[in-house]
């Protein structure tokens, strides 16, 4: 993915009951959303597949509902790959580091349909022809560097016979992303941002680099590559909620929730966004701004468990019982059989009595 974006993870106030039991590897938990890059639609029936990178534990495998949400439960502290498949779309690749005494916020994955893909890389080495031939072979080769995932069958350099292949692995697939990034730095200067004839590739480059700067580990300047895509157009609501969701990834609560308020109300159409910024509020000590917008996503999705859940905690570190328990309970109506209700019946018994 791109890096998977996992957020800041918040301290629980209250610490879990958490029940041993012969499936349970350990007490860590982590979620996450899947929706469509294209339309922005929830993907229903994706395969979520999480397996801890040293092998030593069965994989996880789980569904994404009608929402696109989905969960996993039961792993152990360290690192974990987090592959996510649907028809249709090119397969997520990405890792998360799991702790069993701090909760993960929310995951948030766009898939990108396949065909489209395709069509898009072909758009971009006939759309300019003012560009040299030179940029143009970059940024094809750092597009098709992109498109290799971890598993994927590549022939094997200098290899005898020229027709070996093997299975291309996550260190190559980290080597190759670190190549797209140069691809795609070298092409930029020779993409004017000044004639209109080439202004529309150049911004549309400056995102693509802001996706491999971001699947490089490099947030500072995935952020600065967007920062230049929305200054040189405001009107680009797309780019600008991404800045903003990157903004609270990287720690910069101010500057995301500054970014989002200056969005209209209609950019924001995933309760998501007012779940991740009010994490990172619960993240600096400050559950009453987090219950503002974990209020804003229950009004946005008035059956979003995570948001309760999530504001019952706000709630409860806030030493406001009533509308903790109000939240807990609200969980486990909406979702009884859903891990959160589980954790929200252990914090129910450890909050104080009426």
């Amino acid at each position: 993915m791109r890096k998977l974006s996992v957020f800041t993870s918040i301290m629980l106030s209250l610490f879990l009951v958490v029940t041993a039991a012969a499936q349970v590897r350990g007490r860590g938990r982590l979620q996450g959303t899947v929706t469509d890059k294209t339309t922005g639609k929830p993907v229903q029936g994706a395969t979520v597949t999480v397996a801890i990178a040293s092998g030593n534990t069965q994989p996880i495998i789980v569904k994404t509902d009608a929402h696109g949400h989905w969960s996993a439960i039961g792993m152990i502290g360290g690192q974990w790959n987090v592959d996510i498949a649907a028809p249709g779309y090119q397969t997520s690749r990405g890792t998360a580091n799991i702790s069993e005494m701090q909760q993960q916020p929310m995951i948030q994955t766009q898939l990108a349909p396949e065909a489209k893909e395709e069509a898009s890389a072909a758009a971009v080495v006939t759309a300019a022809p003012a560009v040299p031939k030179e940029a143009i072979d970059a940024i094809t080769e750092g597009q098709n560097l992109m498109r290799i995932k971890a598993g994927d069958v590549v022939p094997t350099p200098q290899s005898a016979g020229g027709g070996a292949t093997h299975a291309a692995t996550a260190d190559e697939v980290r080597e190759n992303v670190k190549h797209a990034v140069a691809d795609f730095e070298k092409a930029l200067p020779m993409v004017p941002a000044d004639k209109p004839e080439t202004k529309q590739m150049h911004d549309q480059l400056l995102q693509v680099m802001a996706q491999a700067y971001y699947r490089a580990g490099d947030l500072k300047n995935a952020i600065t590559s967007l920062e230049a895509v929305t200054a040189a157009d405001p009107s680009n609501t797309a780019s600008a909620l991404l800045l903003a969701n990157l903004y609270l990834e990287n720690g910069q609560l101010d500057a995301g929730k500054a970014q989002i308020e200056k969005l209209p109300a209609s950019a924001i159409t995933d309760p998501t966004t007012y779940l991740n910024l009010g994490i990172l509020f619960l993240n600096k000590k400050n559950p009453a701004d987090a219950v503002t917008y974990f209020t804003k996503a229950i009004a946005m999705d008035p059956k979003g468990v995570d948001a309760f859940y999530y504001r019952g905690l706000a709630n409860a570190q806030s030493n406001r019982t009533a509308e903790a328990r109000a939240d807990f309970e609200q969980v486990i109506a909406l979702a009884p059989d859903a891990p959160e209700a589980k954790d929200s019946r252990s914090m129910l018994a450890a909050l104080p009595k009426k």
